[in-house]
């Protein structure tokens, strides 16, 4: 047995539909079982390369706003001691 054949593949109506030419190339695969699953898995390497990158740029954004929302939190904190020293 191949590692491959533990990894689930999209379907082959979505692979055709989804992958671009350069990949998919519908003209070899669809002739060739073994250059099909070649394509295949080439496309899901891709859109696991998207995806990782994506959940990197997640993450940014994610600590970039867990940042603002402390520095508000100090504000607000601090705004209190101050608000009470005017209506003194």
């Amino acid at each position: 047995r191949s590692k491959h054949e533990e990894i689930e593949l999209v379907s082959l109506e979505e692979f055709y539909r989804e992958a671009p030419p350069e990949i998919s190339r519908p003209a070899i695969t669809l002739a060739e079982p073994h250059q099909q699953t070649l394509a295949r898995l080439d496309w899901e390497l891709e859109q696991r390369k998207r995806l990782a990158e994506k959940y990197k740029e997640c993450l940014s954004n994610k600590e970039k706003i867990l940042k603002e929302i402390e520095v508000k939190k100090e504000y607000l904190s601090s705004l209190q001691p101050r608000l009470n020293s005017i209506m003194q």
